[in-house]
Order: structure tokens, then sequence, then C-alpha cells
């Protein structure tokens, strides 16, 4: 797949991760704050999404099933903080609001675990895309990152977008720059240094997905294949990376077309 040409998500699956960015990048910070620990966090996200994703079904607080009413493998249910259902994909999402700590590589793999349990027991589960995204208000430790490259998951903080969220920044300043937009030979060599790095992490993670790494094989059986992350803190900090040029490169070009429009 090439990234210049078509996202590595579908079109659904980008958009709910793009209201989610834009709610923990820009909403949560002028969310009113509750008296719980998350201080509302949970709610005011299940909120955005009811509001803004009409064509999906939104899981209830203390989701058990997996929004679809299903068991686990181990008999013993679990809570997905949030789930959103469309008819072409369903996103399960954890949520964190920690202060004082940020979530690590143990939190990400009791959410896989979480999510795994569902998937042994509901092969069906794998006939259409899957997308398991980790929300924290805080960010995540070295670890915490690292192993949602390497178990598939995608990683959003503020400032830290998803890899399918880079790719669509870079579509769209591309975009721009065709329907005429002048920015200039050092802009657009930074836009090419931006694509150079984003479409080798595309390469390098894709094998980490979960639509890689399983399948469906009949109503009783899923295949997982033996895949493994060589440099999953490696591939994290260079996550971090097109992350922070996506952004300056983002602000540059906000200016450019302003100046454009004046």
């Amino acid at each position: 797949m090439d990234p210049k040409a078509t996202n590595i998500v579908s079109a659904e699956c980008l958009h709910f991760l793009r209201m989610a960015y834009r709610f923990i990048s820009e909403e949560w910070s002028h969310a009113v704050r509750e008296p719980i620990p998350d201080r509302g966090f949970e709610e005011a996200f299940r909120t955005m999404c009811v509001t803004k994703l009409q064509s999906w079904r939104i899981s209830q607080i203390r989701e058990m099933n997996l929004g679809q009413n299903l068991e686990s493998a181990s008999g013993i249910l679990h809570e997905i903080d949030l789930v959103g259902i469309h008819e072409s994909v369903s996103v399960a999402a954890e949520l964190k609001n920690w202060t004082g700590t940020l979530p690590g590589k143990n939190e990400v793999v009791v959410f896989f675990a979480k999510l795994f349990d569902y998937f042994a027991a509901n092969p069906s589960l794998m006939l259409h895309d899957f997308c398991p995204l980790f929300l924290s208000a805080m960010g995540f430790d070295e670890s915490g990152l690292a192993a949602c490259v390497g178990l598939g998951i995608h990683p959003m903080a503020p400032g830290l977008r998803p890899l399918p969220i880079v790719v669509d920044s870079a579509q769209r300043m591309d975009a721009e720059i065709r329907r005429g937009l002048n920015v200039g030979v050092e802009l657009s060599e930074r836009l090419a240094d931006l694509w150079g790095v984003t479409e080798q992490l595309c390469r390098q993670v894709d094998v980490t997905w979960l639509s890689s790494r399983c399948g469906y094989l009949s109503e009783t059986s899923i295949a997982v294949k033996a895949i493994l992350c060589p440099d999953a803190i490696g591939l994290a900090r260079t996550l971090r990376e097109v992350n922070g040029l996506c952004d300056q490169l983002l602000g540059e070009f906000r200016i450019q077309m302003r100046l454009a429009k004046a």
C-alpha cells in the first residue's frame, strides 16, 4: 500500500481516529473536570463519540461484552472503556487519565490480552477491520509506547498522533501544494523528509497490526501468525519523531495558507 495514494486504514477508521485526536488535543483541555478519579475523561470522550459519530454504535459505560454481547474464551468478562462499531470496522479504546505516572507496557499488554480473550472465543471478529486504540491524556512512558507499536495498538495522546493521522496530515499538506499553495523550496523539502520517514515506518509496523497477526479460519478457529517486532523502542522513538516533524510542518502550512488568503 502506498500511503501517499491511500491511507493505511479505512476511511471510517480514520474518521474515528481524527475525532479522537481532536478530543485529546483540543476539546479535553476545555472540558469540565469532574470530582472522580479520571476527572470525567472517559465520559467526556464517550459523549463526544455519541454526538459526532452518528453512523457508529457506541458502547455504554462499563462495557463488558465488547459492545456485541460477546463472551470471552476464559469465561471472565473484561471491561473495555469504549467500543465503537461501524458496519465495516470496530474500534476498542482503552482510556487513561493518570496523574503522577504514565501508562507503561503492563497496561498496554493487559489491554491486548483482554481483547485477545474475546478474539479467541469469537473468530468472526476477524472478518472485518478491528482497530485497538490506547488513548492517554498524559502520554506514555517509553515502554508503554513501544508495547503499543509492537502489538499493533494505535497510541494517542496530546501531540502524539497514531500513524494513520500522520499519513492523513501529510496527504493534506500535499493536497494544498497541488491546489497551488506556494510554500517554497525549504518547506517542500521538509515535507519530503516527513514522507520519507513516515513511509519507512509504515512498512516496518505493517506486520505488527492485528490484521497481519490474526485471521479468521472458521466459526471455531482463528489463525495467529508468529510475528516479532525487532526494535519496538526504536520504532516508538521514530513515531515521536514524525509527530514532531508533522507538528512543525502543519503550523507552518497554516501560516502560509493564512498569508495566501490575506
